[in-house]
């Protein structure tokens, strides 16, 4: 049962993406072969056969790991509080920490990872995504 009900909240996230969120959120543009909007489709058409899928596949026994559910919702919660932080503050003082943070709470120990993870790729993408595509990061 918890499968078909996981399937069918898929499904109902995926098409609330296609006909609602990314026509709201993304922009209309006449050139280009890529269109602003075709990535996000896509994605929300693979929730929707995924999710469908899901809901009619064989049930199969099912149990609740309260302990995986509970980092799972701590995971929520790092990630709901850095997004915070980014809407007050700026991505390029907030990702780092939230970068690092998030690598050390699934077990990275690596520091060359753990450089490049918090301080190398938040500030490349902030370049990318500002400077050479002139978007605003938040």
């Amino acid at each position: 049962m918890i499968d078909r009900l996981t399937g069918v909240t898929v499904i109902l996230f995926g098409a609330a993406l296609l006909f609602l969120i990314t026509p709201y959120a993304t922009e209309t543009v006449g050139y280009g072969w890529l269109r602003p909007n075709t990535v996000p489709n896509v994605m929300a058409v693979i929730m929707m056969l995924a999710g469908t899928t899901l809901a009619l596949a064989t049930p199969q026994d099912q149990y609740v790991d309260f302990a995986k559910m509970a980092r799972a919702a701590g995971f929520l919660l790092v990630i709901a509080l850095g997004l915070w932080a980014m809407v007050h503050w700026h991505y390029r003082f907030v990702a780092p920490g939230l970068a690092l943070v998030l690598m050390l709470l699934v077990g990275e120990r690596r520091w060359p990872w753990l450089l490049v993870g918090a301080v190398v790729l938040p500030f490349a993408i902030s370049f990318l995504i500002e400077n050479v595509l002139g978007r605003p990061l938040l």
